[in-house]
């Protein structure tokens, strides 16, 4: 008996895959044998990552789009469907953040900003998305959470808050789509080496402490494990779940992030 981790035939999209989290997992469904559609803001970036992708055999389709658009949902998944014959893994990994400051402190136009990005762009893309999967037997749907949707961080202003109605909103999914064998998942990060988290990391490592038992930042290549597992049918019994991958998160004290 054998574990298939294989996503030969398969075809991705990764929202916020040109760089970091999102471009380790597209890179790794490329390598297990998916068709990829790459979805980000930066067209340089796309185009790196998307020459990564070509360079180990695989189809990559790269889109230039505007989470906080509407119109853009759809096309994705249109050009995706038009271009590969269909979708069957979608990874929401696009985010925007709230900056620094209170809760209190988040003007209206950023809170809707980072709830529109955060949450309805995932349900929207997801959606556009299910005709196909349904289609096509079944599918995959990855949610790029947080550890601070689980246990929020004092001064991250709605992108906690955010984070934690991803995975509400994913495990009520699950329970929606499991009649048409679409399984929904999130995975949830904590300290890792991306772009948007670059200020926590610098802070961490300029005080020499790491909040994690394994004492060490995490980096994108150590989320795109359990992304593959989710997509392949290595993990087709689970759904509905968050998997933390933190490296054992501790505690902060207080005045640590001073």
């Amino acid at each position: 008996m054998s574990v298939d981790f294989s996503l030969t035939g398969k075809v991705a999209i990764v929202t916020g895959g040109s760089k970091g989290i999102g471009r380790a997992i597209a890179l790794t469904f490329a390598e297990y044998g998916a068709d990829v559609t790459i979805v980000a803001r930066g067209q340089e970036s796309l185009d790196s990552t998307k020459a990564e992708i070509e360079a180990l055999g695989r189809r990559c389709h790269a889109i230039s789009a505007n989470m906080a658009k509407d119109e853009e949902w759809t096309r994705i998944a249109e050009e995706t469907i038009e271009l590969f014959g269909g979708v069957d893994i979608l990874v929401n990994g696009a985010a925007a953040s709230a900056g620094f400051g209170s809760l209190e402190q988040t003007d209206s136009k950023r809170w809707d900003l980072v709830m529109k990005v955060n949450v309805k762009a995932p349900m929207m893309l997801s959606a556009a998305c299910l005709p196909s999967m349904r289609a096509r037997g079944g599918g995959s749907v990855i949610n790029i959470s947080s550890t601070d949707g689980l246990r929020p961080s004092v001064g991250l202003g709605a992108y906690p808050v955010s984070k934690a109605a991803l995975i509400s909103m994913t495990q009520l999914c699950a329970k929606e789509w499991a009649a048409d064998a679409i399984r929904a998942n999130c995975i949830a990060p904590g300290l890792v080496r991306t772009e948007m988290a670059g200020p926590l990391v610098d802070h961490f490592v300029s005080i020499d402490k790491i909040p994690n038992a394994l004492n060490r930042v995490g980096e994108p290549d150590d989320i795109a494990g359990i992304a593959l597992f989710l997509a392949s049918n290595a993990g087709i019994y689970a759904t509905g779940q968050t998997f933390t991958i933190d490296g054992g998160e501790v505690m902060l004290a207080p005045g640590d992030m001073d």
